[in-house]
C-alpha cells in the first residue's frame, strides 16, 4: 500500500525537470517524440481463435520479422523483454520499481536506439511498449506488472531530458484509427473490411483499455485522455465468441446475409 502512495510522488519526480543532466548514454534518442502503449490481445475478427488472446515473448518475438515490434514486452510477472536483447539476457527487471540506476538508463537507452515497425506511418519518432494482456476491459493488469510499466514509462519521460511528458504517451488505438481490413494483403482504401450487422466498419486497433490508463494514473502518469476511448473496444468484445464477421468494401450493398459468418 505505501509503494502506491509514494508512487505518485515518485513519478512527478521522474517526469518533471530533472535536477541533473544526465550523461547522454543514459538520455533517450532524438528521434524519439511519441511512447505508445501496446497490448498483444487484440480483436482477431480473421482468427476468432486468438480473439484476446496472447503468446509469451518468446513465441511473440519468433512470429516477428527482425525489424517488426515494439521495443519492450512486459510480461505478466514484471519483466521486461527487449527486442534488441543482450546476447544470453532476453529479459531483465529492474532492480527497484521506485528508482533507476545509471546502468539500467543505459541499458534501456540502448534498447531504445533502433527503430522498429510498430505503428502505422510513426515508427521514426516513437516507441513501443507491449503488455501480455488480452486487451479486455474488464481483465486486471497484475500488479507485478502493472508497476514495472508505471516504472518504464517515468524512467523513459525522465530520460527525455523534459523533451517528453505524459502528454506525449498515446495508445495504440489513439495513433492508428484505420478499420479492420479483412486482408493485410488489401489494406487501403477500397479494400473489404471487417463490419457489423449494421454495416459499419470494426476498428483494427482498439488497444490498450482505458483500464491500464485509470491504473497509471495512480502511479502520478496522468496522461491525458479523450472522452469514450473505448467505443470500439465496446464494440469489438460484442463479437460473438468463435465468430468471424462479415466483411464488404465500404459503401457497397451488404451481402444478403447480416449474420456473422461462423469460423472457418
Amino acid at each position: 500500500m505505501l509503494r502506491v502512495l509514494a508512487a505518485p510522488l515518485l513519478a512527478l519526480a521522474a517526469a518533471g525537470a530533472p535536477a541533473a543532466r544526465l550523461p547522454p548514454a543514459e538520455t533517450l534518442p532524438a528521434r524519439v517524440r511519441v511512447i505508445v502503449l501496446h497490448t498483444l490481445g487484440h480483436p482477431s475478427y480473421d482468427r476468432p481463435e486468438m480473439r484476446f488472446a496472447f503468446l509469451s515473448p518468446p513465441a511473440t518475438q519468433a512470429l516477428w520479422k527482425p525489424r517488426f515490434g515494439a521495443h519492450w514486452i512486459v510480461w505478466t510477472d514484471g519483466t521486461l523483454w527487449p527486442r534488441r536483447a543482450l546476447p544470453g539476457a532476453p529479459s531483465w527487471r529492474p532492480q527497484s520499481t521506485e528508482t533507476s540506476t545509471a546502468a539500467e538508463r543505459r541499458r534501456l537507452a540502448a534498447e531504445a536506439a533502433p527503430v522498429f515497425s510498430h505503428l502505422h506511418n510513426g515508427n521514426s519518432t516513437s516507441l513501443g511498449i507491449e503488455l501480455a494482456h488480452s486487451g479486455r476491459s474488464d481483465d486486471p493488469v497484475p500488479l507485478a506488472q502493472l508497476e514495472t510499466t508505471a516504472w518504464l514509462l517515468r524512467t523513459l519521460l525522465a530520460m527525455s531530458q523534459g523533451r517528453l511528458g505524459p502528454a506525449q504517451v498515446f495508445g495504440h488505438k489513439d495513433l492508428d484509427r484505420r478499420p479492420a481490413y479483412e486482408s493485410a494483403r488489401c489494406a487501403r482504401p477500397g479494400c473489404p473490411v471487417f463490419v457489423d450487422q449494421d454495416g459499419r466498419a470494426y476498428r483494427r486497433r482498439v488497444d490498450p483499455p482505458e483500464s491500464l490508463f485509470a491504473d497509471l494514473r495512480r502511479y502520478g502518469l496522468a496522461i491525458p485522455r479523450p472522452a469514450g476511448a473505448d467505443d470500439e473496444l465496446d464494440r469489438s468484445q460484442r463479437v460473438p465468441p468463435g465468430q468471424r464477421p462479415a466483411a464488404a468494401i465500404p459503401g457497397a450493398p451488404m451481402p444478403a446475409t447480416r449474420v456473422s459468418r461462423a469460423m472457418r
